[in-house]
């Protein structure tokens, strides 16, 4: 499987996913992930998009088949959507792949993780940062993040904790 990110206009991400979806050998998706917020209902989790403005998309076909494919059909749309070419992004590295795939859950949202504060450390007992404790380079415990050492499409990647107490 090939995972290729493509930029879109602000505003347009779920449409080009729809449209894309609807072709043969392409799984269009926007990953989100959870966030802890704080408003009038007070605080709570809610699912919110990683990256906004890009659509990630899978597919069988390896970069030159995928151009040969979708080329004619990226014109058609041009100016919604424009494929990245830089090659650390397009196509996403193995690395990043295998990284996304161990995020991700079956609805492509990055759920938090759990864990406990040990030493002034966070470490993960559950969720998708387990066995990944070596990337994380900062927690903000206040606003319920983590950080990883993982650069992608120019940012670094904020996800969602929950500490516990001990017991």
């Amino acid at each position: 499987m090939f995972w290729y990110v493509a930029h879109v206009k602000n505003g347009f991400a779920t449409k080009i996913v729809s449209v894309l979806n609807k072709q043969d050998n392409i799984d269009a998706f926007i990953p989100k992930k959870e966030m802890w917020f704080r408003g009038v209902n007070g605080k709570k989790y809610r699912t919110v998009e990683l990256y906004p403005d890009y659509v990630f998309i899978r597919s069988q076909l390896n970069r030159d088949d995928f151009h040969k494919a979708f080329k004619e059909f990226f014109k058609t749309i041009s100016g919604l959507v424009e494929l990245l070419d830089y090659d650390s992004v397009y196509p996403l590295s193995m690395d990043e792949q295998l990284l996304f795939e161990h995020l991700l859950d079956k609805g492509n949202v990055i759920k938090r993780t759990k864990g406990l504060k040990i030493n002034s450390r966070f470490i993960p007992t559950s969720g998708p940062l387990k066995g990944l404790e070596d990337r994380i380079i900062k927690v903000n415990r206040h606003d319920r993040y983590a950080i990883l050492d993982m650069n992608i499409l120019n940012n670094k990647m904020k996800l969602p904790i929950e500490e516990l107490s001990p017991s």
